[in-house]
């Protein structure tokens, strides 16, 4: 050790770049000070969970195993973006490890993690470690807010790596264990912890896990939904059922709410009502995979008096424009549709009679997502909606085609087929490219405007390139 020491930081510096195995930077970090302020930071960046530059933490589920070496970290103060997947429901080491991460920062700015849905079952050594599992869970949500965290997004681990957990677990905990009766489980509840409310800084939660709605966890879930001055809300529970959503949603309110976003969410037209009726300072709202009222059903004069970005698919924007009356505000309609001839001819079908609504100064986009494996021919959109046909499809100024996460970069051959999409539109102006990894925007745009010659720009990560 002591010819490594004798070295200067730079020398040693360019020696720990260069090592083919990043591994032996670990337990050199751990023989001294100066060693683990060299040569940990490197291991960590080397293993693509932590960033030097912007100090950003992003641990996936199969990076989990650097969690004992991340949380002998002296140099972390303050993380902007902390990112961790548990692809184990029972590993409680790795959920007391990261806690302990938590505990030496002093701040974070935006935390998004995700944890494994338990497997359920009726016998009372499984929901005891399940009831462990929730307060291991609730313990680092609540140390995560205390750290003055402002948005904090949670989800369920993708459904492929919780399937190989629960047949892992299945498999080394299949017998030995006693039925008992539902009415024996356990019921505790976990509250939100005095110094995450007296932190107040949250301001974003997006609620994408069924873990915060069990029983367990919805006092926590209640408690940040009311305790907090968010301003935006987004909600996915598919697996939620009805009456436990709308027990939810009547217990709470957040007066400072301006932007919601619900998708996938069972619950009652009434109980949606209420809920918007107690939060008039929504002005950006996004619903899919939604209900659909039935047309009879009317909603209170000065409903969402501020209300102006509507994003859904078709038949609830019809249903809101039928039932609201003429806002002012509105500004921005989004509808989302499939992408195919069906659905657009639906789509047309859904907002014929919200066409005047629809008009400008109102911009209207059409959202279309891009399937994950395109046919080799993709067929010309035999529809036209010109001024001479009473569609609302008519005034759609931007198409905004999304893309899968796991998609390649598409070449031209591909980008011109997508791009006949933007035929059936004459005012189209705007090409939205939402999750591309295309680099070079030129050909892109020029294929767009090969079948739509007014369109403007195209807007790729953030990037406009306009028509000059």
């Amino acid at each position: 050790m002591s010819p490594l020491l004798s070295l200067p930081n730079e020398l040693l510096l360019v020696v720990f770049h260069h090592l083919q195995d990043p591994y032996p930077l670990y337990p050199l970090s751990t023989l001294c000070r100066r060693l683990h302020f060299l040569s940990l930071p490197i291991y960590l960046s080397r293993r693509g969970i932590y960033n030097e530059t912007c100090g950003n933490i992003s641990i996936s589920a199969e990076q989990i195993d650097v969690l004992p070496a991340l949380q002998t970290s002296l140099f972390l103060n303050t993380v902007p973006s902390l990112c961790c997947a548990f692809p184990n429901p029972y590993s409680d080491q790795d959920l007391a490890r990261f806690l302990r991460v938590c505990c030496t920062l002093q701040s974070v700015g935006a935390a998004k993690l995700q944890f494994a849905q338990a497997p359920s079952s009726n016998d009372d050594y499984t929901e005891k470690m399940h009831e462990t599992y929730l307060i291991n869970v609730v313990n680092i949500l609540n140390k995560v807010l205390e750290k003055s965290c402002t948005t904090l997004t949670i989800e369920a681990t993708p459904d492929e790596i919780s399937a190989i957990t629960r047949a892992r677990f299945s498999s080394k905990r299949g017998r030995g264990m006693r039925p008992v009766s539902q009415a024996h489980l356990l019921t505790s509840r976990i509250s939100l912890s005095p110094a995450a409310l007296r932190q107040s800084t949250l301001t974003t939660f997006r609620l994408h896990s069924p873990l915060l709605f069990t029983p367990h966890c919805r006092a926590w879930t209640i408690d940040v939904l009311n305790s907090f001055h968010l301003s935006s809300l987004s909600i996915n529970a598919p697996a939620v059922a009805a009456d436990v959503f709308n027990g939810l949603l009547s217990q709470t309110e957040i007066p400072t709410l301006s932007d919601l976003s619900m998708v996938n969410c069972r619950i009652a037209p009434a109980h949606l009502h209420l809920f918007l009726a107690r939060h008039p300072s929504i002005s950006s709202l996004h619903l899919d995979n939604m209900f659909v009222p039935s047309a009879g059903e009317r909603l209170p004069p000065g409903f969402l008096p501020q209300l102006a970005s509507l994003s859904a698919p078709a038949p609830q924007i019809a249903y809101f424009f039928h039932a609201l009356p003429p806002a002012a505000t509105l500004r921005t309609v989004r509808v989302l549709c499939h992408m195919t001839h069906v659905d657009l001819r639906l789509t047309d079908t859904s907002l014929r009679a919200a066409a005047p609504r629809l008009a400008p100064p109102v911009a209207l986009a059409l959202v279309l997502p891009v399937p994950a494996s395109l046919p080799r021919v993709i067929p010309d959109v035999d529809m036209v909606f010109d001024a001479d046909t009473d569609s609302a499809l008519r005034f759609v100024s931007t198409l905004a085609f999304v893309f899968a996460d796991d998609d390649a970069a598409l070449g031209p051959v591909k980008y011109a087929a997508i791009a006949k999409w933007a035929a059936p539109f004459p005012a189209l102006r705007t090409v939205e490219l939402v999750g591309s990894r295309s680099t070079d925007t030129a050909p892109i745009l020029a294929a767009f405007q090969a079948r739509a010659p007014d369109v403007e720009r195209v807007v790729w990560h953030g990037i406009v390139d306009m028509n000059q």
